[in-house]
């Protein structure tokens, strides 16, 4: 038994950013093994979901591990402070308040709060995950990202546009990702929904790492008249969440 968790622990550690793909040729020369012991190991995962192939017939890090990473989310001390957060903005605004993490070159929202009618209950479902060049929580995660993960991310999903107003070129959006960082926040305009304007702003822990982002989406009318406003409000939220998780705020 501890062989076999053992050996799944040195087979999954090698699914990165860097190399989120394998064969099982690959696999069985970097790990040492023969191919049918890697093969059976591989297959046996992706009866489980922790592995699954591709179109390519390569195994790829499956949907029961981000399910996994959406439990410890959901337990850890990040989602009860960020829902402090959160709640704190609809009360103020009632508008649909969202909190945004990187998973797998995508965004998901693994919390919302939403008005019943709103806009962005219409267009999306709990599970939905958005590309992450056309929607501001996506810039805001790659901005504090690494190139490595920009290359795999342009590489997994390019620039496929959600509305025209997307981005659509590597220049353009590297440009905006630069400024996010210099400035703390992004701001999306109907594009990733047509009709909804959103402002999201990092939230990082105690290392410095941003771990997730606080989003308010509002109807782009709405929001284009008070943006200023709506910014300093995420920015705040986002700031004492961050507080709360151990991040020394410095002003600037």
């Amino acid at each position: 038994m501890l062989g076999t968790i053992d050996r799944t622990s040195q087979m999954l550690k090698l699914f990165t950013l860097e190399t989120p793909e394998w064969g099982i040729s690959e696999l069985a020369n970097v790990l040492g093994w023969s191919t049918s012991t890697t093969h059976d190991l591989a297959s046996s995962l992706s009866e489980i979901g922790l592995l699954k192939q591709n179109v390519s017939r390569r195994y790829e890090i499956g949907w029961r591990v981000l399910e996994l990473s959406q439990v410890v989310l959901g337990s850890s001390s990040l989602q009860a402070e960020a829902r402090k957060g959160m709640e704190q903005l609809a009360r103020k605004y009632d508008e649909t308040i969202l909190l945004g993490v990187l998973a797998g070159g995508k965004i998901l929202f693994a919390d919302k709060i939403a008005k019943k009618n709103a806009l962005f209950n219409t267009v999306s479902t709990p599970d939905m995950r958005f590309h992450a060049h056309c929607i501001a929580a996506g810039k805001v995660a790659m901005a504090y990202s690494s190139e490595e993960v920009h290359d795999y991310i342009f590489r997994e999903h390019g620039f496929e546009p959600m509305t025209h107003n997307s981005i659509q070129d590597s220049a353009t959006l590297e440009q905006e990702l630069s400024q996010v960082v210099k400035q703390g926040y992004a701001y999306d305009f109907e594009e990733a929904v047509l009709g909804l304007g959103c402002v999201a702003a990092p939230i990082f822990d105690y290392s410095g790492q941003m771990v997730a982002s606080l989003t308010l989406a509002i109807p782009i009318r709405q929001f284009e008249q008070r943006m200023d406003e709506y910014r300093r409000a995420v920015i705040n939220s986002a700031n004492q969440v961050s507080r709360r998780l151990g991040h020394m705020i410095f002003t600037r």
